[in-house]
């Protein structure tokens, strides 16, 4: 069994996620590994390809709150892609200024050599992204795409 595959059935054993969960995970987990067997070369018209099939299609915000007040938000990462191709309508000056707040908050990104085909890349990576707090107050929030 592989290291992933073991760590979700870990979180669900756990009750960190609930099955349903745990079973978008393992659907992604096999999507990917079979876009990295799958042959290299143009997709079909109409088929969007391994990589594609592949990329994750929510960003899930889940807040399990000691006081009850639980949080949970899934974001469609079509959205995503969609406000990534609008900062094409920025201005460019607005832009500059935008990349130098940025910068001097430590995130380097230059929305002004962001390109189209970058998008999928960028959406691929957020497959691995995962980021669990645990709060001393007994609250724990969980940000993962699925």
């Amino acid at each position: 069994m592989s290291e992933d595959r073991s760590r979700i059935l870990d979180l669900l054993a756990g009750g960190k996620i609930t099955a349903e969960e745990a079973e978008r995970l393992l659907d992604a987990l096999d999507a990917r590994k079979g876009a990295a067997a799958a042959p290299a070369g143009p997709a079909i018209q109409g088929d969007p390809g391994p990589l594609i099939a592949a990329l994750p299609k929510y960003l899930y915000v889940k807040v399990l709150a000691a006081n009850g007040d639980n949080v949970d938000v899934k974001i469609p990462i079509v959205l995503v892609r969609s406000g990534l191709k609008l900062t094409s309508l920025i201005p460019p000056l607005a832009m500059d200024k935008i990349n130098d707040t940025m910068s001097e908050h430590g995130m380097s990104v230059d929305f002004n050599n962001f390109k189209p085909e970058d998008i999928d890349e960028l959406i691929g990576g957020l497959r691995d992204m995962e980021v669990n707090v645990d709060a001393k107050n007994g609250d724990t929030v969980r940000v993962y795409c699925a």
